[in-house]
């Protein structure tokens, strides 16, 4: 096993450069050679990241020998530039008295390091570097790390005859015989073209993009990836990703990286400026991954990686190279989640809440058994509750899955151990709702107390639980501050209005907030702030996938609740196309005949002229005076004053109307059994995570329920036709956030991890599982050693961990 490699020795090494200059740059400074002493200072590892490696990999395959005179003169310039010095002019001949006294040659240009601008690239064009800045991309650094979006395999090309529908991505190359704007209903759709290689004819169609149209021309000769699928009988390519051949260019076996781009910088600019910078500066990047954790694991340099990322020989490089920078990512959001949770967690002073003998009772007084996934995330609970550090602690679990009651058990914890407690949700419905449902726990079943105040038999004294909203008058917000400020209030349920400075908790043991997704870092922060130190849990319906979890949750414990109470029915749920509605309609008349109740969903509130959705008053006067006539009919929406909400949805929840329409406000916060069945009107605009949530609203009680998605065109395309089958072919809400997740990409999940327009995570992905779990025990394992990262050993890593730790720190 080699030892480690000697310094360069840059002193002896300048001496070397100014002898061949000043020789002439004849090659006769060393014996052997100037490729010799190179060759072996290489092979000793002394060049690895010093100045000179640079200047070595711009020495054609014959290294210096084979450099003609005058480009050796430029090249041994420019490494006595690098190394520090200044080139001596060589010998020269007694010139007569009337020989012109030769021009002093131009000083030799800096050498390029990652920090040097783009616009420093030899060969870039004019114009270019300003055009680069729009990508992110200012410095040679930035073009190092920017990675192709994906690769055209020119490896594995299909032929038009061969194409098969399916969800892998398919290239194709081929002459454009056609293309224009398609318009759907007088509106413009997008580009639909027809491309041919000899072996067929296949159509194109690029969804919602209409200025494809306007940037090519027949007779182009195109490579282009997308997913084939079958469309009324016949083979076409949608939304393929495309680029421009030379005419008369043949692809040739290679994979060719696609990389991010704007206007006026094409793809061959990008990749000529990316293959320089990367040949000038990989060698001199830092990598986050500390020396001596790269021994003891066994990782590949990263400059290696970076160059088989940016020209992998085939796909499986690629992958390996990816996954190698991917780790480094990951150890750095690790390192900075890990470093968050031990600063939150760094007083040991927090609230001891422990239920004792009263939880018992509590438990029997529930109207219900809690489910084996809720008494165990409850356990997980109060164990923290009871430890020294204030809890950090994320519940989610599905729609209809108790989260609420796991919340108020450890809420009622809080008050039994003699401080208060704090639920925050981002609506009023929704926290109006969670007064209800704790009025109903706590008063046995009566939905109203006197103030307030409940009396619970098994706690063993009175109980206030107050209201606190943005509707309520100066005088009903004054008496909620006087109350929660002196003790008079136990629970305080309330809005974005808990955060007002005004309110303050003197005892806040506990602090809750739900549809956590709804609030920022800084919100529940502030939450936190009112009391001192307490114990903090947030909830969300919406399921994170693991490696999320992790990563924009990673200084949170999760507990998960993974199983719907007993009596409960998988929802079934159909898309039904326009042709259909009179099909759906009848089902729903039957329902209502049953006496049971129907949500309508529309994604607007009045009629858009911009949009062809159906709007909630225009669904509402459909209904009543359409399909659904003779039944009764009620309409919701956020524009009505919060009095008008809460009339409407209590005349529905008595069942007094068989009929709410309304708009997303009822995504979450309404709990009716009696309502079977939500149509969700326009379901191709929504997103997969609220289609989801929309759903959960029925399937409350034991009746079979049902959800009916209406699309507003028989195809809305691609995403939204695989949002739609996801929907009727699982009610699993953690397989929805997977799909999700996979259809969305990682630039909508990742919006937190984002600093201007240059991305801090630019390889790794949420499906990167393994990785991201390796990253945490390699995170653990540097902090062990180094808490703060103060290492000289750890300065790359700490310089990567710091702007997450800035984002947490603006938003704290």
């Amino acid at each position: 096993m080699s030892g480690p490699a000697r310094a360069l020795d840059t002193a002896r090494l300048r001496r070397v450069f100014e002898l061949e200059r000043q020789g002439g740059c004849r090659n006769t400074a060393v014996l052997g050679g100037l490729d010799r002493l190179l060759i072996q200072l290489s092979e000793d590892g002394q060049l690895r990241g010093s100045p000179l490696a640079a200047a070595v990999r711009q020495l054609p395959p014959g290294g210096y020998r084979a450099l003609p005179a005058g480009e050796r003169e430029r090249w041994v310039d420019g490494v006595l530039a690098a190394l520090g010095g200044v080139a001596p002019r060589p010998a020269a001949a007694p010139a007569s008295r009337k020989q012109p006294r030769p021009a002093e040659a131009p000083p030799p240009p800096p050498p390029i390091t990652p920090a040097s601008p783009i616009a420093a690239l030899p060969g870039l064009p004019r114009g270019a570097a300003a055009r680069f800045e729009k990508l992110g991309v200012a410095t040679v650094g930035d073009a190092v790390f920017l990675f192709p979006r994906r690769f055209n395999d020119y490896t594995n090309l299909r032929r038009i005859a061969d194409l098969q529908p399916g969800s892998e991505l398919q290239t194709i190359v081929g002459e454009l015989l056609d293309i224009a704007e398609f318009r759907v209903r007088g509106r413009v759709r997008g580009a639909r073209a027809l491309v041919a290689d000899g072996t067929g004819a296949l159509p194109v169609v690029w969804w919602n993009m209409p200025y494809v149209a306007r940037n090519l021309r027949e007779g182009d000769r195109l490579v282009l990836a997308g997913r084939v699928r079958s469309y009324r009988g016949r083979l076409q390519l949608e939304n393929p990703e495309f680029e421009q051949l030379e005419r008369g260019g043949d692809a040739f076996a290679r994979l060719e990286p696609v990389y991010p781009a704007t206007a006026g910088l094409g793809q061959k600019t990008i990749r000529a400026a990316v293959a320089r910078a990367v040949d000038l500066a990989a060698d001199l990047v830092d990598d986050p991954i500390p020396a001596w954790l790269r021994r003891e694991e066994g990782i590949p340099p990263i400059a290696a990686a970076i160059r088989t990322y940016h020209a992998p020989a085939k796909a499986e490089d690629a992958e390996a190279a990816r996954q190698r920078l991917a780790l480094g990512e990951f150890l750095a959001v690790q390192c900075a989640v890990l470093i968050r949770r031990a600063e939150w967690q760094r007083n040991d002073d927090a609230p001891a809440i422990d239920f004792g003998p009263l939880r018992s009772g509590f438990l029997e007084a529930l109207p219900f058994p809690l489910t084996r996934a809720q008494q165990r995330a409850l356990a997980e609970i109060e164990r923290d509750l009871r430890g020294p550090n204030p809890m950090l602690r994320l519940l989610q679990g599905d729609v209809g899955s108790g989260k609420t009651v796991v919340a108020f058990a450890a809420m009622l914890a809080a008050v039994a151990s003699g401080f208060q407690a704090a639920l925050m949700a981002p609506t009023e419905i929704l926290a109006e709702q969670h007064e209800r449902s704790l009025a109903r726990l706590l008063g046995g079943g009566e939905l109203s107390a006197l103030d307030g105040v409940f009396s619970p038999p098994w706690l063993g004294r009175p109980l206030r639980v107050l209201l606190v909203t943005g509707s309520l008058t100066p005088a009903q917000k004054a008496q909620v501050r006087g109350d929660a400020a002196h003790g008079g209030a136990d629970i305080v349920i309330g809005t974005h209005a808990l955060i007002e400075d005004d309110l303050q908790f003197p005892r806040l043991g506990l602090a809750v907030v739900d549809e956590q997704h709804r609030f920022g870092v800084m919100q529940r922060a502030r939450l936190r702030q009112k009391g001192r130190n307490p114990h903090l849990l947030v909830m969300t319906a919406t399921p994170i996938p693991r490696t999320l979890a992790l990563t924009v949750y990673g200084d949170l414990e999760v507990s998960t609740l993974d199983e719907l109470p007993p009596g409960r029915q998988p929802i079934r749920t159909r898309w039904y196309r326009p042709d259909e509605r009179d099909d759906a309609y009848r089902f729903l008349r039957k329902r209502l005949d049953a006496g049971e109740q129907v949500y309508v969903i529309c994604p607007l509130v009045e009629e858009s002229e911009s949009l062809e959705v159906r709007s909630a008053e225009e669904e509402y006067e459909f209904l009543r005076s359409g399909p659904l006539a003779g039944y009764a009919v009620e309409l919701l929406h956020g524009r009505m004053s919060a009095r008008q909400k809460d009339e409407a949805m209590q005349r529905f929840a008595r069942n007094e109307a068989q009929v709410l329409v309304s708009t997303s406000v009822i995504e979450v916060g309404i709990d009716v059994p009696n309502a079977t069945v939500i149509v969700i009107e326009g379901a191709e605009r929504f997103g997969l995570s609220q289609l989801h949530q929309f759903r959960g609203r029925v399937g409350r009680g034991a009746k079979q329920s049902y959800c009916i998605l209406f699309s507003s065109e028989e195809d809305p395309g691609p995403d939204a036709r695989e949002r739609l089958n996801a929907m009727c072919e699982t009610t699993d809400g953690f397989a929805l956030a997977e799909v999700d997740l996979r259809m969305r990409g990682e630039g909508e999940t990742w919006g937190r991890l984002q600093s201007g327009t240059n991305t801090m995570l630019r390889v790794a992905r949420l499906t990167d599982r393994d990785i991201l779990l390796r990253a945490r025990g390699l995170a653990a394992r540097v902090l062990a050693r180094d808490p703060r990262l103060e290492h000289p050993d750890h300065a790359a890593l700490a310089a990567a961990v710091r702007p997450f730790l800035d984002r947490a720190a603006e938003a704290n």
